[in-house]
């Protein structure tokens, strides 16, 4: 009985024993199915795909950037190319036979000298000549059953059509920084890739950008090449249509370039779609050297031919702001327009005197005239009716101090002071001076001259600002509009009719009679205003913003000559000249008085 009893205990033992190893394997069959279900179902395609990348190697040619056109389709930015001789290294052959260097050096009349490594792996080509001719690339392919294992690529380079003359609309490509990588590449690019800076190829660079093609070789497990199997064709990047008016832009380039500086900017725009029909930097660079030793020299040229300043530099207006103290002044006091004011050339202000830039005085100036002959004594008296708190409501309510969003990279947003600025900045109060001398668009006022272009143009439409654009369309590889510029009013200056009139009186007084005079065009009507800007790093900047046809605006310019001096001497002519390109008339020869 003792041994029975002993031997159920040892055979229940035995069974609870394999029960435990039962279980064991029972629970390791559900984890391995669970696991495999997971590699096989959830993440098969993903495994799969990464099999193929390992199988597949891409030899890449980078596609040509697109195309960008003018107004008049006239080509700013195309490409060139040339041929690139590679070969790529596989496990049967690791080097190329000199049969075949032999020949290559024949047909290129160079000498290649070729190194192995039997160490090369699928990630790694060779290089054996670059700058190709279309014709040798031609005979390369006559002799394939020789050089059966050189791949022929197609190497674009971009080419700009009108250096310096549209730099700063254009802009230019360059290679990735370091700093760019991580974020490009998570956008689909490679390094090595080229990208646009300033300008069009930097704003529209998606579009430019263009897809790479090359051929897709597979590797053995040992990431030797095996065969190249498929070549896919780059596909070239959208061609991009701008507004750009080729010929004001040239006549707006060379008379900034001949100006008494030579450095400047101007900009015209449509004032009925705000399309930019010129936006010139000058000095421009060449683009087509930017890969070059020269890119070097434009980095230190003190001219900074690299900034944009039709949209980047900020200018104190001068005398062009006058415009909107005469907007406010009319609004808010009620000016009688033939009530005067003696300008004997100077004016106290407590122990302070604020000088006329026409040192013998105007005489008598009303509101018209003072505008004409942008006489200073009356404006600084206006501006102190006005008060500070009004002069900065009007600035602002022109839309100073605000970008344009114009489609162009780099825009700066300029700046208008007010006593709450001063006491942060300062930690002293607004003074009366300060307010006399924003009258006349000096001290921490600053603009830039597309600002001023798009001030003038919504004056020229009774206060409508229409957005500044560069680029129309864009026409993708395959003919399909992948973007059209939507025509948008993005504000409005609400004046009383009687204030845009007595404006509009003012500005063709300027012109026919005062200080813009320079400008006047045989059978055309100009509207504009002058100014010379006091600068306090160096010599006055001239200004010089308008409209035409006075009656019927078409366009309205800015141009400012840095270091230029006088508006009326030196900006005005430039202006001129963009006028004589547009309407196709010579400006009368009559110097100003």
């Amino acid at each position: 009985m003792v041994w029975q009893k002993e031997d159920k205990y040892a055979y229940e033992a035995f069974l609870k024993k394999h029960k435990l190893i039962l279980v064991f394997f029972i629970f390791l069959f559900i984890c391995l199915s669970m696991r495999l279900f997971y590699l096989q179902i959830v993440m098969g395609r993903s495994y799969r795909e990464v099999s193929e990348q390992q199988r597949i190697h891409n030899t890449y040619e980078h596609a040509p950037r697109g195309i960008i056109y003018s107004a008049d389709n006239a080509v700013l930015a195309a490409n060139e190319f040339s041929y690139v001789a590679l070969f790529y290294p596989s496990e049967r052959r690791w080097t190329m036979p000199d049969e075949s260097i032999r020949e290559l050096n024949k047909i290129l009349g160079r000498n290649i000298k070729f190194t192995a490594n039997k160490n090369w792996r699928y990630d790694t080509f060779v290089k054996l000549a670059d700058n190709i001719t279309i014709e040798e690339m031609f005979k390369i392919k006559e002799k394939e059953l020789i050089l059966k294992d050189i791949s022929i690529i197609k190497k674009p380079r971009r080419i700009y059509y009108y250096p310096e003359v549209a730099s700063h609309i254009i802009g230019y490509i360059s290679e990735m920084r370091a700093d760019e990588i991580e974020e490009l590449l998570e956008q689909g690019y490679k390094i090595g890739d080229y990208i646009g800076r300033g300008g069009i190829e930097q704003s529209y660079n998606k579009y430019l950008h263009g897809k790479d093609g090359g051929w897709q070789t597979e590797v053995n497990a040992k990431g030797y090449k095996v065969k190249a199997f498929k070549y896919v064709p780059p596909e070239i990047g959208a061609s991009v249509y701008s507004m750009v008016d080729l010929k004001l832009q040239k006549a707006a380039y060379d008379a900034l370039k001949n100006s008494n500086t030579g450095r400047g900017a101007a900009v015209v725009l449509d004032t009925k779609t705000g399309a930019v029909k010129t936006l010139v930097s000058c000095p421009g660079f060449d683009a087509n050297k930017t890969g070059t030793k020269d890119f070097g020299i434009y980095l230190k040229d003190k001219k900074l031919p690299f900034f944009n300043r039709s949209l980047q530099a900020l200018y104190p207006p001068g005398s062009i702001f006058k415009i909107i103290t005469f907007a406010a002044a009319v609004e808010l006091l009620n000016v009688d327009t033939e009530k005067t004011i003696r300008c004997d050339g100077s004016f106290e202000l407590g122990n302070r005197r604020y000088s006329c830039w026409y040192k013998p005085g105007h005489g008598e100036m009303n509101l018209i005239s003072a505008t004409a002959q942008s006489c200073n004594i009356y404006f600084y008296q206006l501006g102190l009716k006005l008060g500070i708190k009004n002069l900065e409501k009007y600035a602002k309510k022109f839309y100073l101090g605000q970008k344009t969003e114009i489609d162009l990279p780099n825009e700066k947003r300029g700046f208008v002071p007010g006593p709450e600025w001063k006491k942060l900045k300062s930690k002293v109060s607004w003074l009366q001076g300060d307010t006399v001398i924003l009258a006349i668009g000096q001290g921490a006022l600053l603009v830039t001259t597309l600002q001023m272009a798009y001030i003038m143009s919504a004056i020229a439409n009774k206060g409508i600002y229409h957005k500044p654009y560069i680029v129309d369309r864009v026409v993708d590889f395959n003919g399909n509009e992948v973007y059209k510029h939507v025509l948008e009013c993005v504000g409005r200056t609400d004046l009383f009719d009687r204030t845009w009139d007595l404006l509009h009186k003012a500005l063709l007084e300027a012109v026919e009679n005062g200080t813009g005079r320079r400008s006047r065009l045989s059978g055309i009507k100009i509207a504009g205003k002058t100014g010379t800007a006091q600068n306090p790093h160096g010599k006055d900047h001239a200004w010089f913003i308008s409209y035409a046809p006075a009656d019927s605006p078409e366009i309205a310019i800015a141009v400012i000559v840095e270091n230029g001096g006088s508006g009326g001497l030196n900006a005005v002519p430039v202006g001129r000249k963009i006028y004589e390109a547009y309407f196709n008339v010579e400006s009368e020869k009559e110097e100003q008085q």
